[in-house]
């Protein structure tokens, strides 16, 4: 980067393998309802509830890898590149064993947690059969999420792309083969699904691995070099990494408990917010890439000394947000049908038709998610991990709130729940805005 205001070019150049990279976790959970929704609807909204539990999860370990990306962001901006190297070996070693704790977290209460939340006991069994068989791809996902935070962080994101690349080949093929019991596979059905995901977690992580030697990444920053643990850089990685871990799962939590709102309304309603979530994972995934980016640039023009370009910084963002939701916004408005149809094979059932008024309502708040994501990813960026957590808190609360008086006390259509969304955007961006303006972050240190 240069010494002047961040360009539009090197924003998308930054964004591009981000935007194709996040898309890891959201291909693997599409994949998954994608498949399903060609068996029945009950194993379509199972994998849709287990993907959400697991996805609540797995970004324990994505939101630490976020502050981990700010920091290393942070040390490349004053160019200390034996830093970087302490900083990704002292936090591959917290993610992998935070890894094997979620994994044993998720083997002993996973069943007992679901059965409490599902209603319906057909959807519960598939859900826990998914669920049993997804749990230990946790461990690959986290460990990639270190790789990820690195490369993020250092701008050197086209690796990002090829693993994902990986990753889903491997998912489409096993999906199909273990699913089906394709190619002499045997035919496992939704535990087929879950198995193929983990799988394909391994793939991925192969990858980086590979890439990472070939290109002698781990020379330039001093990588795979700690030989103890290093308690002074671990106090550091936490202090900035925990409160974006915990943002990430109030966050998850409590898209996951709106689901779990939306499943008391009955099957039907829970297979049409499954299927409007997977097409919404899709569009949101610009956004998850301009966000991540904002992280690190936001980071490093501060580790520059130049704190004054980050304002301007998020108006460009923001900028590139609306434009890149109108293209989604003109296909859901007008061809919903056909938007729809590449999730629901069954057209005569209803479901289409049932799922049109939710698609529009979610058309909505992705322009607002865009703008809403962008400046709160300025909070983040700029350090203050511990505002940016006591922002989504309050936002999560008053979203869940609104999600209860619509789907329980008021017992509204589907779509009229699905409101909450575009309220919970509009309250994040305008809490995450007044304290950018008030400029309380400019010199703080990480």
């Amino acid at each position: 980067m240069t010494n002047n205001s961040v360009s539009y070019r090197r924003i998308i150049q930054l964004s591009l393998p981000i935007v194709l990279g996040g898309i890891a976790q959201n291909i693997i959970m599409a994949t998954d309802a994608f498949f399903m929704a060609r068996v029945d609807e009950i194993s379509l909204a199972a994998v849709g509830l287990a993907g959400l539990f697991f996805s609540t999860v797995y970004v324990c370990g994505m939101g630490f890898s976020v502050g981990v990306q700010i920091l290393i962001a942070r040390r490349d901006g004053e160019k200390n590149h034996q830093a970087i190297g302490s900083i990704f070996d002292t936090s591959l070693l917290i993610l992998t064993a935070m890894s094997l704790l979620l994994w044993l977290g998720m083997e002993v209460f996973g069943s007992a947690i679901l059965e409490r939340l599902v209603q319906s006991p057909e959807v519960y069994k598939a859900a826990e059969l998914y669920l049993d068989n997804r749990a230990w791809g946790i461990v690959f996902a986290l460990i990639n999420l270190a790789f990820r935070a690195f490369y993020i962080g250092v701008s050197s994101t086209g690796v990002i792309i090829w693993s994902t690349f990986a990753m889903a080949g491997a998912n489409v093929f096993l999906n199909y083969a273990l699913i089906f019991g394709s190619f002499g596979f045997p035919q496992m059905g939704i535990a087929g699904a879950a198995i193929a995901s983990s799988l394909s977690e391994l793939v991925a992580l192969i990858w980086f691995i590979i890439h990472t030697l070939v290109t002698k990444s781990h020379i330039k920053y001093f990588l795979f070099l700690t030989r103890k643990w290093q308690k002074q850089i671990a106090s550091r990685v936490f202090s900035l990494a925990s409160p974006v871990m915990f943002q990430y799962v109030i966050s998850h939590a409590g898209w996951f408990l709106f689901f779990i709102i939306i499943e008391q309304s009955g099957e039907r309603a829970l297979a049409i917010s499954v299927i409007i979530r997977m097409i919404y994972m899709f569009q949101m995934v610009p956004f998850w890439g301009l966000s991540s980016a904002t992280n690190t640039l936001v980071s490093y023009v501060i580790g520059e000394g130049r704190s004054d370009q980050v304002i301007p910084l998020l108006k460009k963002v923001a900028g590139i947000s609306i434009v890149s939701s109108l293209p989604f916004i003109f296909v859901n408005l007008v061809f919903p049908g056909q938007v729809l149809g590449l999730a629901i094979e069954n057209k005569s059932s209803g479901l289409l038709q049932d799922a049109i008024p939710t698609l529009y309502v979610m058309s909505g708040a992705l322009v607002l998610f865009g703008l809403a994501v962008t400046v709160y990813s300025g909070v983040t960026g700029s350090g203050n991990t511990r505002t940016a957590l006591l922002i989504e808190s309050v936002t999560i609360c008053m979203y869940l709130i609104i999600a209860y008086v619509l789907g329980i006390v008021l017992k509204l259509d589907v779509e009229l729940v699905w409101l909450t969304e575009p309220a919970y955007f509009i309250l994040l961006g305008l809490f995450s805005l007044f304290y950018i303006k008030s400029n309380n972050w400019v010199g703080k240190s990480i």
